[in-house]
C-alpha cells in the first residue's frame, strides 16, 4: 500500500546517494536502481521520535522526481527555481508513518537546503478536479487559512496536469514544516 509523500526541491543538483551516509547511521538502507534508495528506520530517536508500536517500521523510498509539470507553469514567487527534486515516499499510511515522513523530510530538507513540496494543498485531502466553483472556493479558503496560521513561508505552486487542468500544491520552507509537524491537524498528503 502506498502512503504519503513529500518532495524536496533542491537548490543544486544532488541525488539520494548524497543522503546515504546520514541515513545509514540510523536506517537499514538498500540502493535501488540508479540513485534511488529504499530504507527502514531502525532508530527513530535520531529524529526525536519514540520507537514505533509495531515490530517492523514502514519502508520509505528516496529518489529523483521530475519537476517538468511545475516548470511548464513556472515557479511563481520563488526567486530561484529548484535545480532538482527528490521524492520521499512512505509505503505505509498510519499516523506514525505520516509523522516519521514529516520528520525525515524536515531533516533531509535541512541537509540539502531544500524546500518541501507537499504534493497537494494542506488541509484538503482530495483532488479539486471535478468540484464546483463554489466547492473549490471553500476548499481553497480553508486551506489558505490553515497555512496562513503557521509561521514560515508557503507558496501555492501551480502545476500542469495531463488533462490541461491546473493543479496546486503547497511548497514550504523548513520553518513552516517544523510548525506543521506540531499542529493538531498535521498530516502529510497521500
Amino acid at each position: 500500500m502506498g502512503g504519503p509523500a513529500a518532495g524536496l526541491w533542491l537548490p543544486r543538483e544532488q541525488s539520494a546517494l548524497d543522503a546515504l551516509p546520514w541515513l545509514e547511521s540510523f536506517c537499514e538502507v538498500r540502493i535501488e536502481s540508479g540513485d534511488s534508495l529504499e530504507f527502514h528506520v531502525r532508530d527513530p530517536a535520531v529524529l526525536g521520535l519514540p520507537r514505533p508500536r509495531r515490530d517492523r517500521s514502514c519502508a520509505f523510498s528516496l529518489g529523483p522526481e521530475s519537476l517538468e509539470d511545475y516548470r511548464e507553469l513556472g515557479f511563481p514567487g520563488l526567486g530561484r527555481w529548484p535545480a532538482a527534486e527528490l521524492c520521499l515516499l512512505a509505503h505505509c499510511s498510519g499516523k506514525d508513518d505520516h509523522l516519521l515522513l514529516g520528520r525525515l523530510a524536515l531533516s533531509l530538507a535541512e541537509r540539502f537546503g531544500a524546500l518541501i513540496d507537499f504534493g497537494g494543498l494542506l488541509g484538503y485531502r482530495y483532488s479539486l478536479y471535478g468540484v464546483t466553483d463554489e466547492e473549490r472556493a471553500v476548499c481553497l479558503a480553508r486551506s489558505r487559512g490553515l497555512v496562513a496560521s503557521l509561521p514560515g513561508r508557503v507558496w501555492e505552486m501551480p502545476y500542469a496536469t495531463g488533462d490541461g487542468v491546473c493543479g496546486y500544491s503547497h511548497v514550504a520552507d523548513r520553518e513552516f514544516l517544523a510548525a506543521w509537524l506540531g499542529h493538531r491537524e498535521f498530516r502529510m498528503i497521500k
